[in-house]
């Protein structure tokens, strides 16, 4: 076990490894306020040789400003992410209280889904009505409370304000198909409309792919773990119309943050990416601005974007 380091020895054990430093009250404040851990275990590695030793040159300012880009990242893209979250839950919830209009509480009988898995279908319906027993128990006023104490149901349309993002992606991914259809062919015009085309169909798998690693990501940054270096657990399903924009090779990887980036255009409107898109090229101009030992590149590899990322397609707001 290792043992405790004051913050006096954190700098002198940075010192002895080659780090140079130009203020060492604000960076032992820094190193007080961020934790040691978070700061240099996660960030200095991308300037250590293979002795374990800094990189000639290297200043702690460097490594500041790389732990500052990861947190406007994660910050950026928590906040498109929430946008496409309610994307979701507004045209599910729509298509399935369309679906069973004159059928109260459909989304809590398993007949209604998909029967390939019942296990997870029984689980989903517990968790669904979980989230309705326990407004209910609420002592503070909510919409549900107002819809069973006036109305004796609770609309999927208000059910969905009470879902994660995960549950309601679990919830598309039990759907039956032709309702998975229908969701999936509203998402296509956000990426018809993102391309400047009119013939991309998405498929209810393709959407799916996308939207569980959108939910891992978004997991990620709302609990402000490091996003350098993270990678989904499994690959987006390719889309030619859209990958090949980007990645010239149709097999290689699909599980870093460029990839959910990118298809965040089946989920934003065409502004909404725009944003997104230029917020992150700010981000990284920034970022290169301030690096002096290392080439910002190898910052942006570690999220699998490539140097000339932006220049394959510049978008306007």
């Amino acid at each position: 076990m290792k043992s405790f380091k004051t913050i006096d020895e954190q700098y002198d054990l940075l010192l002895s490894r080659g780090l140079s430093f130009t203020n060492e009250e604000k960076a032992k404040q820094y190193l007080l306020n961020n934790n040691y851990y978070n700061v240099i275990n996660c960030y200095a590695k991308f300037f250590m040789n293979e002795q374990d030793k800094f990189l000639s040159g290297t200043n702690f300012d460097e490594i500041t400003h790389i732990h500052f880009f990861d947190k406007e990242l994660k910050r950026v893209l928590f906040k498109y992410i929430i946008e496409a979250e309610k994307h979701l839950k507004s045209i599910i919830a729509y298509r399935v209280s369309k679906m069973y209009k004159d059928i109260d509480y459909a989304y809590l009988v398993a007949i209604n889904y998909n029967s390939n898995n019942l296990l997870e279908v029984t689980s989903l319906i517990s968790n669904l009505s979980n989230i309705i027993k326990w407004q209910l128990k609420d002592k503070n006023n909510n919409s549900i409370k107002h819809y069973v104490h006036n109305h004796n149901v609770v609309p999927f349309w208000i059910l969905t304000n009470y879902m994660n993002f995960g549950q309601i992606v679990k919830f598309y991914k039990h759907l039956k198909t032709p309702l998975q259809n229908k969701i999936a062919k509203d998402f296509s015009k956000f990426l018809n409309k993102n391309l400047n085309k009119t013939e991309i169909k998405l498929t209810p798998s393709q959407l799916l792919s996308y939207l569980e690693n959108v939910v891992e990501l978004r997991n990620i940054v709302a609990h402000n773990n490091r996003i350098l270096g993270f990678k989904c657990r499994n690959n987006t399903i390719y889309l030619k119309e859209l990958h090949s924009m980007y990645i010239s090779n149709s097999n290689s990887q699909r599980q870093d943050v460029f990839n959910v980036f990118i298809i965040m255009q089946c989920l934003l409107s065409k502004n909404q990416f725009a944003q997104l898109h230029n917020t992150i090229h700010k981000r990284i101009k920034n970022l290169n601005h301030h690096l002096k030992t290392i080439p910002v590149s190898t910052i942006l590899n570690s999220i699998g974007f490539t140097q000339d990322w932006y220049n394959n397609r510049k978008i306007k707001q």
